[in-house]
């Protein structure tokens, strides 16, 4: 039987969390191949991100589940930004987070992916350059500071509180 339900209790562990990166990369991926200026960033990923209600629930097993919320900081670079209005989504895929009652059509929970462009100094270290974004007065580095952030990719950080 398939659970749906508003948002899953289940607690996330790391495993979960190589899975969700495991997602996401691949996603990028697709991106890549199909968007030409999300395409100029293939080889400029710095750090996969777990944010928001996700991240919320990762830190304390109490907020639940509802979507999985997945930010790609990416080295600025290329004459145009990377698409930073633009959320992709995709099926997480069967699990035991069941779905959202929404997500028609999915099978498991709605990961979205998010992604920006930031500035970092030479020999910066990738979570270091997103915590200095953080910092910024923008408004998604506003609403994404007020709930913790764990890094996914690259493996070194895999785990870290980003905030």
């Amino acid at each position: 039987m398939e659970d749906v339900s508003e948002r899953s209790y289940e607690r996330l562990t790391p495993e979960d969390l190589e899975e969700i990166a495991a997602v996401a990369l691949r996603t990028l991926a697709a991106i890549f191949d199909r968007a030409p200026v999300a395409g100029l960033y293939r080889d400029r990923l710095l750090l996969l991100a777990l944010a928001q209600g996700g991240a919320l629930h990762y830190l304390d097993g109490v907020n639940g589940l509802k979507d999985i919320d997945v930010w790609a900081f990416f080295a600025a670079g290329p004459a145009r930004r990377f698409p930073h209005r633009k959320r992709w989504c995709v099926d997480f895929g069967p699990s035991r987070f069941g779905r959202h009652p929404a997500d028609l059509g999915y099978r498991g929970r709605r990961l979205d992916l998010m992604g920006r462009s930031i500035a970092i100094a030479p020999g910066e270290p990738p979570q270091q350059a997103v915590r200095h974004w953080l910092a910024m007065r923008s408004r998604s580095a506003v609403e994404l500071r007020k709930k913790p952030m764990f890094s996914l990719f690259p493996e070194a950080f895999f785990g870290e509180r980003l905030n």
